[in-house]
């Protein structure tokens, strides 16, 4: 449907790879896809909190157009149910909404690095 897992789960499960990784002695973590709306960043700062640093939010630029077309494209050896055409609409909806203002967020902070991502 596009819709977002709920805060919690996500939280729960990063929190806890986090952990893990840092009993391995890892000190940096890319967290791919996230945050995706003010719950998250609201989440992230009740349970992570000062514990780390949000260092950056790499942005992969390409058209909607482009976009589209690589989903659809992945449907033929995907088995995703989901990557149809109107499920994939119903995704840039949501990104729309709920996180391009987390993404305006991050550049008011200058922590937004962009990459061309349409070659």
């Amino acid at each position: 449907d596009g819709k977002i897992v709920p805060v919690q789960i996500t939280i729960r499960l990063l929190h806890k790879a986090m952990q893990k990784g840092q009993k391995e002695g890892k000190t940096d973590f890319l967290i791919d896809g996230f945050p995706r709306n003010w719950d998250n960043v609201n989440g992230w700062e009740e349970v992570i909190g000062d514990s780390a640093e949000v260092m950056g939010v790499l942005f992969f630029e390409a058209s909607l157009a482009e976009m589209e077309k690589r989903l659809l494209g992945r449907s033929v050896t995907s088995g995703r149910v989901d990557d149809n055409l109107e499920s994939i609409r119903k995704r840039f909806a949501t990104y729309e909404k709920e996180t391009k203002p987390i993404l305006e967020k991050y550049q008011k902070e200058h922590k937004v690095f962009k990459i061309d991502a349409m070659q």
